[in-house]
């Protein structure tokens, strides 16, 4: 039997020639390139230019202004994405409002007056906004300058109108989104003056968020590495987990991860972190943040998709989230409270003196097992992103390795025919279970040497290969792998000696 194969030169060729058949041999050909490719599920206004479950490629952060609407919520999440990762491949799909949704309202509300002129500051969703108050203006004048401050910055997801000292500001969109925009005057920055007095009514009353079912069948079949969505209401979370879930079985191989994010109390995000227990989905949150919830989901989400990618075994504490700014030091969370919000499947932050977030811990919501035990298997976010990495890599390597090999017994007589003494290499058109062991442990071998994983020694001797009894052309294995830990929590004992 003939050890080689050829695919283009015939094997009963008899006319005289030299014919050189040119193939690339991927035995030692390093990790493969991952196709990393982030998608955005938006909500768009009318004005919005894309066509409902469409996707659509994003070029320059810009383009989706136009795609969503100006001061749509679909346009701030590819802003806050590209603010945090300007490289990875990024797609759009936006959903319109759902018929019969209730735009959210809040109100600013002016009592009193003013000795002096001055400028007033507030945050508006999430961004700066300034109102020039003369000494002889009224509160209803005062109100006017606000709504039509709040009116000319058209980036901004909300709209005002003014009566009779009161600023009434609604959501741009329908639906429960719209009340987690956060309104408030910006006291840090200029305090308001003596005589007056601005009462803040946060946005509230919004429902009817789309159904995302619509967006996830869009997607059904296509491949995306992360994905984020504005909508946290337990419909679409639990939507949304499903989806992910079934990407990730082995059968679907369109493994995705999920980013959403909620603003709200200790209590509240408690609520928000048990609403699933999905190890290929990130819930987030912060306590009366500036920063509307879309924009810290799709922030994360580019972080994730940018250093992940670089190396998907590696935490991500410390890194700084552009466009996020840090909640009041009073509302931020104590160290207890994030390691029970952690327990409940919320990931966490700190905070630095100058308003930045930085990424404390990034989980997923896996909590326990299906048989309701608690369990940490899935808990951190470079879990399922090393195995992923993994199966991705080792599945194309064998594809490209083994594309029409033969399978056989390891001691079969067709096995063993142009084998040298001590040599295993025999081509790639006959496969057997221990030569196939040996390509896992040589891709194990280069994982090691990424740090992906860990103890290789004694996983390989773990991992077996069999060829099924019942289906010749079937081979069977169980690949154990550890993966690498991290530096998250130091503990010692710091004594002095007396």
């Amino acid at each position: 039997m003939d050890p080689f194969s050829f695919d283009e030169i015939p094997y009963d060729w008899q006319e005289p020639g030299t014919f050189l058949e040119v193939r690339p041999n991927y035995r030692n050909v390093g990790v493969l390139p991952y196709p990393v490719k982030a998608l955005i599920i938006g909500q768009k206004l009318a004005t919005g230019t894309l066509a409902t479950g469409v996707v659509q490629e994003i070029v320059r952060a810009d383009d989706a202004i136009a795609l969503c609407g100006v001061g749509s919520i679909g346009a701030e999440q590819v802003a806050a994405f590209r603010k945090n990762d300007k490289t990875t491949p990024l797609f759009l799909l936006a959903l319109p409002d759902a018929a019969g949704a209730v735009k959210a309202t809040g109100t600013f509300t002016f009592v009193g007056a003013l000795a002096l002129s001055t400028v007033l500051r507030f945050k508006v969703a999430g961004k700066p906004v300034r109102a020039t108050i003369e000494a002889a203006d009224d509160v209803t004048a005062m109100a006017s300058k606000l709504a039509a401050a709040i009116n000319a910055e058209t980036s901004l997801t909300v709209t005002a109108a003014s009566a009779l000292g009161v600023v009434t500001v609604t959501a741009r969109h329908g639906g429960e989104v719209g009340n987690e925009i956060d309104i408030r005057v910006n006291e840090l920055a200029q305090p308001v003056p003596d005589g007056l007095t601005i009462t803040v009514a946060a946005m509230s009353g919004g429902s009817g968020n789309p159904d995302l079912t619509t967006a996830l069948d869009a997607i059904a079949t296509s491949w995306f590495t992360q994905i984020t969505m504005p909508w946290n209401d337990a419909t679409n979370m639990a939507l949304f987990a499903s989806d992910l879930r079934d990407r990730y079985r082995a059968m679907s191989k369109l493994d995705a991860h999920g980013f959403v994010a909620k603003r709200g109390t200790y209590g509240e995000l408690g609520v928000f972190g048990e609403l699933t227990n999905e190890p290929y989905l990130t819930a987030m949150g912060l306590n009366k943040s500036p920063t509307s919830s879309w924009v810290l989901s799709a922030s994360v989400c580019g972080l994730a998709a940018f250093h992940l990618t670089n190396d998907p075994a590696r935490q991500l504490r410390s890194l700084m989230i552009a466009g996020v700014d840090a909640p009041d030091e009073q509302d931020q969370f104590l160290e207890s409270e994030q390691n029970l919000l952690l327990n409940k499947g919320i990931s966490t932050f700190d905070h630095l003196s100058d308003g930045t977030t930085i990424i404390s811990r990034l989980i997923t919501t896996y909590k326990k097992s299906n048989l309701n035990i608690k369990d940490r298997a899935w808990l951190d976010i470079m879990v399922p992103a090393t195995m992923s990495r993994i199966r991705y890599d080792w599945a194309a390597y064998i594809s490209l390795l083994y594309p029409r090999a033969k399978l056989l017994d390891d001691e079969d007589q067709g096995a063993l025919v142009g084998r040298a003494a001590g040599d295993d290499e025999i081509g790639n058109s006959i496969v057997t279970p221990r030569r196939m062991h040996g390509s896992w442990a040589a891709r194990c071998r280069l994982y090691a040497d990424k740090a992906w994983i860990e103890n290789i020694s004694k996983t390989l001797k773990e991992s077996s290969f069999s060829r099924s009894v019942d289906d010749k052309n079937r081979l069977e294995a169980s690949q154990q792998v550890v993966i690498v830990g991290n530096l998250m929590v130091f503990a010692a004992a710091l004594e002095f000696q007396v």
